[in-house]
């Protein structure tokens, strides 16, 4: 199999195109990096930014570039001995007119081959039609409005809504074309054929539309007429197979799976065979070419059956290609390592090293002095209960709707009792108080860890819905398999929830309660949780050992385009964790001086101003910025922040009072000289400390058990934003010029250049340095990387705990790890230089005999049995150490 040495991750996109690609390869090639990992780069929504949002998956964006072009670039990369890692979304695509599939079906209808390809309820109300929420008020208002029109043109007819289209059905035509007097129309009225025969007999038909005059007045005449009469616009909508509904419909009603809340994402009905054999066609062809050498898949807990989808994966790719699979995992909770990939992409690794940075010796400061800030905040896992409750009834009601009637239907509720209001507080409570995303179960009886979770589960339930206990105790009975004559319905219906449980956390958790719970927000990130903070260097190595056992070549990622913030920014947040009572003084003094210049005694509110605090201490760059830029960038991110929150605005009904009046505040303190110089200071001293945690992140992700990713621009300080913050474009050809000063430099020169490195430590360049020198390393001492036993290091004195070193072994060559992971009164004031009485009698224990030399200043550190921490920290703040026979 053809592991990665490293990843580097792209966004591709309009704005970023293979032709734009093809200027850096070299580039790439040059930092170390061995593997491209792209954004879905396949025919997506006009201006798609990210490419989930798939129209087409048999062709590639022709917004990104062509076949011929990624046939040369993929040339480009085989001579250069790099692959490409391609992320896929077989989970849903966008509903969209643009959308091949699903124009085929309105104007097919039942004859369409694509009919049953996705997630619909044909059968809801008995409409045999798909509901399209994309109107701006209710149907009949927009009807008597005379906003949806009938159009034509050579393709045919459609049914419009301003930028909405969809073809009209065939079966409608009849209706349409009963307003001309025409003979040569009588083959569309009375068709009965198939799908293909259709097409022939449309082009026929409209080319001789074309070339008559008359018969194109008669047409235009009639479809003004028809949009001219709310009745027979109605009837005409009657024959459709698509149902115009309110977009806000859907928080109520819906008969079709959508990808989260987000209307405009349809879900795919992966588990049928035909589905997955055409979804999957060009991708297997691009992987049979070779152009791509491994896969990455995209919200894989929305499908049905996971697991059944990577074992169809594998056969169809081969038992030796590279995959891996978004999966968001709870702090305790594994992969199954049964299923046929080489991990995940990386977020638990993104978690892990979050906590690792954070000092767990405060937790009780942080979680005592928060409390008395927002006093009416309740627990965390209360939080989270009470935002899933609230996104199941408020925005996926519709899919609650459907689940309640599943059990209705098909007779799985006592007889007697189906109608009691019992059962939707039951299961609301049962799928809100799930512990982890969702489930896998494969059959009953469960496994032992499925039937624990289920059991968390219900006791969280029960606590809050002991009116209910009943029907908890029935529908726990239900999802054990403990209803004898019901277990083939009982088990769909389990794995039916198990689509939904995983929406609803990700909606209720990430995208709510993770701008609500402002403990410490580095810990509010896709894949971390608010609730924990910080675990001990032997914590994190019995995570790397976990790690190696199980999937040792999965994705550590630490940043990506979906994390919350930069992973610069959260290594300066994790130096709050050292200073927590200074940190919550400060807080305190900034409310006191920032009270003074408010405009708004609400907002604002306590909460978001202690956000506010966090939030641009992370994201403040060093130095020769756009000040208004930045009040303009952290001004967007706070709208979306207040919205995602859903406490003072929202995105359905926004509070834009109170949002102009947290942009205010955000001006005010920014032009407020006595909170600068209170607060500049601080920033400064957390910003320096942060950035040699951000040394130390680099090359821990690069050196344990893993694939490093490296997100597109993060060489340098990674102190975005959010998305679309963190979609920002990259200055490669600065990097360029940069990695060339690296690359030509001579050895005689190397000490005094990483000196000067240290000295503009605010330029990012000695980041970028590290990074570009591990990567070198990856790719040189592969096998060590990806075969070599992970061995904890002792630190001996004063330091021991917050110095992580590690080794990474080989045959004859051993790899050492040394980096800080809790950096107080570790430097010199305002510099990147360790205090050397600091580091005095502390030692690192090697694990075996030689010479090591150290990849990042070149010197050779002569055989011993030990080294003091001061030497091996003289040059710079991190060491990676090469022992080789």
């Amino acid at each position: 199999m053809r592991v990665p040495a490293s990843t580097y991750r792209l966004q591709m996109s309009p704005d970023f195109t293979f032709d734009d690609l093809e200027k850096i390869t070299d580039y790439l090639e040059n930092l170390g990096v061995s593997t491209i990992y792209s954004a879905p780069f396949f025919k997506a929504r006009t201006g798609s930014t990210h490419g989930y949002d798939v129209t087409d998956p048999l062709t590639l964006n022709p917004a990104i570039g062509n076949l011929k072009q990624f046939k040369r670039l993929s040339e480009d990369l085989k001579q250069r001995k790099m692959d490409w890692l391609q992320d896929i979304v077989p989970n849903h695509m966008a509903y969209d007119s643009s959308n091949p599939w699903l124009r085929d079906i309105t104007e097919h209808g039942t004859d369409s081959r694509f009919y049953n390809f996705f997630d619909i309820n044909w059968d809801y109300k008995g409409w045999g039609k798909v509901m399209t929420p994309f109107l701006g008020d209710f149907f009949n208002e927009v009807i008597k409005n005379k906003e949806l029109k009938l159009k034509y043109d050579e393709s045919g007819f459609s049914v419009n809504y301003y930028e909405h289209g969809y073809p009209a059905s065939v079966r409608s035509y009849k209706y349409v074309l009963a307003e001309i007097n025409s003979e040569k129309a009588d083959n569309l009225k009375n068709f009965s054929g198939n799908a293909e025969e259709w097409e022939d007999t449309k082009i026929s038909f409209f080319r001789e539309v074309k070339e008559d005059a008359d018969l194109k007045k008669k047409i235009a005449e009639a479809v003004e007429n028809i949009n001219n009469s709310e009745e027979k616009m109605q009837q005409v909508m009657e024959l459709q197979y698509f149902k115009p509904v309110h977009w806000k419909t859907t928080e109520n009603e819906i008969n079709y799976r959508r990808f989260f809340t987000i209307n405009d994402l349809i879900c795919l009905s992966m588990e049928d065979a035909e589905v997955f054999k055409t979804y999957h066609h060009f991708i297997k062809e691009l992987c049979e070419a070779g152009m791509i050498n491994g896969l990455r898949i995209d919200h894989i807990d929305g499908l049905f059956d996971p697991e059944g989808y990577t074992k169809k994966l594998r056969k169809l790719v081969g038992e030796d290609f590279y995959i891996v699979v978004e999966k968001i995992l709870e702090a305790h909770e594994e992969l199954p390592t049964h299923w046929p990939v080489q991990g995940t992409s990386g977020y638990e690794f993104l978690a892990q090293i979050n906590h690792l940075f954070t000092n767990p010796e405060s937790k009780s400061v942080f979680t005592e002095k928060y409390k008395k800030l927002v006093s009416d905040l309740p627990e965390y896992e209360e939080l989270v209960y009470q935002k899933k409750l609230f996104i199941l009834k408020e925005r996926m009601g519709g899919e609650l709707h459907n689940l309640l009637e599943y059990l209705r239907t098909k007779n799985l509720l006592p007889e007697g009792k189906q109608q009691d209001d019992n059962w939707q507080k039951s299961l609301c409570a049962l799928l809100a108080a799930f512990p982890v995303y969702r489930i896998y179960p494969e059959g009953f009886p469960l496994k032992d860890s499925e039937v624990e979770t289920l059991k968390i589960a219900y006791n969280w339930a029960l606590e809050h819905a002991k009116e209910a206990k009943n029907e908890l105790d029935y529908l726990k009975s239900l999802f054990l398999g403990e209803i004898e004559d019901k277990k083939e319905e009982s088990f769909y219906f389990l794995q039916r929830c198990q689509q939904f449980s995983g929406p609803l956390a990700a909606k209720g958790v990430e995208d709510t309660s993770f701008y609500i719970y402002n403990r410490l927000i580095l810990h509010n990130e896709v894949g971390d949780s608010p609730e924990n903070f910080g675990i001990s260097t032997e914590d994190f190595h019995n995570k790397m050992f976990q790690k190696q056992k199980t999937f040792p070549h999965t994705l550590n990622a630490t940043a990506t385009h979906d994390t919350k913030r930069g992973e610069d920014a959260r290594m300066r947040l994790s130096v709050l964790s050292e200073f927590p009572q200074e940190w919550f003084q400060k807080v305190q003094d900034w409310s006191g001086i920032n009270d003074k210049i408010r405009k708004n005694d609400k907002a604002p509110d306590k909460n978001e101003e202690y956000f506010i605090y966090q939030a641009i201490i992370g994201a403040l760059p060093f130095k020769d910025f756009d000040e208004e830029e930045f009040l303009q960038r952290t001004k967007d991110y706070l709208q979306k922040v207040m919205r995602e929150a859903k406490v003072n605005s929202n995105w359905s009904q926004p509070d834009e009072q109170h949002e102009n009046a947290v942009f205010k505040f955000i001006e005010d303190i920014f032009n407020n000289e006595e909170f600068r110089n209170s607060f500049d200071p601080f920033w400064e001293k957390i910003a320096l400390l942060g950035a040699v945690k951000s040394y130390s992140q680099v090359l821990i992700k690069n050196t344990v058990p893993g694939v490093p990713d490296t997100y597109q621009g993060t060489e340098l300080w990674d102190l975005s934003y959010v998305d679309p913050d963190n979609r920002r474009p990259v200055d490669y050809e600065m990097r360029k010029e940069i990695l060339s000063e690296f690359t030509s430099l001579k050895e005689e020169n190397l000490k005094d250049y990483l000196q000067n490195l240290k000295k503009e430590f605010s330029s990012g360049k000695l980041k970028f340095y590290c990074l570009h020198k591990v990567l070198l390393a990856r790719k040189e001492y592969k096998e060590v990387f990806e075969k070599g036993e992970y061995q904890p290091l002792l630190i001996s004195g004063a330091l021991e705990g917050k110095i992580i070193a590690f080794a990474r072994s080989y045959n004859d060559t051993t790899i050492i790890t040394i980096a800080p992971v809790q950096v107080k009164d570790l430097l010199k004031e305002k510099q990147i230089n360790f205090d050397e009485s600091m580091l005095q009698d502390s030692f690192l224990k090697l694990p075996k005999d030689g010479n090591w030399k150290n990849v990042f200043s070149g010197k050779v550190l002569e055989n011993r049995e030990k080294i003091e921490l001061k030497e091996i920290f003289r040059n710079l703040p991190v060491a990676l150490l090469i022992n080789k026979k």
